[in-house]
């Protein structure tokens, strides 16, 4: 653990980089190894978080990592070279490496099983969060993210009225979290990973949940389609799914119509169009405490027209049914794959 550690602390990646013939700019940032591209994406932290990322493909990880993938070679060897190379007098090379058969050495540690407890600081936190980015300089995501957004028919009102936000510097917004906040704090409100650096390098568009006008949950997106191997969407790192838009049923009549999507972008476009209207992030996140929510209200649960969607929609309406609450199922037409596309369509 102690050479795992000093090689983290003191091996710089930019000059390991270097080393291994690769041009990093002075903004340190260089082509990425890992996919085809002409722009750099890839990105250098340095000390003390001495990690990579790719915006281009959502390649992440520390020296090692890189070193390793890089060259071909398992963890272990990868981490006595860089020992060997950059770390004054430690032993001697390594002869005839073991090549590494995985692709990722990045490794995260479980979840521990101790029950969640949301405090008031998450809160803080997320605003926090929140008004950082909406403070920041527009960058190149700013304009990405909104054109995808309006592609999407979420056009300015909706932005305004469902208060999404964007990353625009990823690296600025790191920075200020782990520098204001503790490591636990923002672990605990899911956050950052284990490495400590904020989740949604590949999600800029923010989608926040509020309850009672305060943030409590937060869901990310990337811009159009996400990277091989990555979700579009990314929730809070083992924080408990919350409804979206639930604020939006204070003060609604016994009785109303209400409307359960799957995504967030489905929920904002029956919004739009004057329904009631809250979603729950995917199919198979309801949670039964959520049904005292809705017992004043007609449920209309409407999913995605797929297998997972119409499995989920049959499945909740059995939860739903047992729990006293009058629900339906509404189908949308063959040809379309979710509420979104269909009201695109549609106009």
């Amino acid at each position: 653990m102690e050479l795992l550690d000093r090689i983290k602390s003191e091996v710089d990646i930019r000059q390991v980089a270097r080393d291994l013939g690769f041009e990093v700019s002075t903004n340190r940032r260089m082509i990425c190894p890992f996919h085809e591209e002409d722009t750099p994406s890839m990105v250098f932290y340095p000390m003390p978080q001495n990690e990579f990322h790719c915006f281009g493909c959502g390649k992440h990880g520390d020296v090692i990592n890189l070193y390793a993938d890089v060259c071909g070679l398992d963890f272990k060897t990868a981490l006595l070279r860089l020992a060997y190379t950059y770390i004054p007098g430690f032993g001697e090379p390594i002869q005839n490496p073991k090549k590494k058969k995985i692709e990722k050495v990045i490794v995260k540690k479980k979840p521990e099983n101790a029950p969640f407890e949301f405090k008031e600081l998450f809160s803080v936190i997320y605003e926090d969060f929140r008004d950082f980015c909406l403070a920041q300089k527009p960058t190149q995501s700013t304009y990405d993210a909104a054109n995808y957004l309006r592609s999407r028919g979420i056009d300015d009102w909706m932005i305004r009225h469902f208060k999404i936000f964007v990353i625009k510097n990823y690296a600025q917004v790191n920075d200020y979290l782990k520098n204001k906040y503790t490591f636990r704090d923002l672990q605990d409100c899911g956050l950052v990973n284990d490495k400590g650096n904020l989740i949604f390098f590949v999600h800029p568009i923010i989608f926040p949940f509020y309850q009672n006008d305060r943030i409590t949950y937060l869901q990310a997106r990337t811009i159009g389609p996400p990277p091989e191997k990555t979700s579009k969407y990314q929730f809070l790192a083992n924080v408990p799914r919350q409804v979206f838009n639930l604020d939006s049923l204070r003060g609604l009549k016994l009785n109303s119509l209400v409307y359960l999507t799957e995504g967030a972008i489905d929920c904002m476009t029956l919004t739009k169009i004057g329904k009631n209207a809250v979603s729950l992030g995917s199919v198979n996140t309801y949670r039964k405490e959520w049904s005292k929510i809705f017992k004043r209200y007609r449920v209309i649960i409407w999913f995605d027209n797929d297998e997972a969607g119409r499995k989920g929609a049959k499945d909740l309406r059995e939860k739903l049914d047992l729990a006293g609450i009058w629900v339906e199922e509404k189908e949308l037409q063959p040809d379309f794959n979710d509420i979104n596309e269909y009201f695109l369509t549609k106009q």
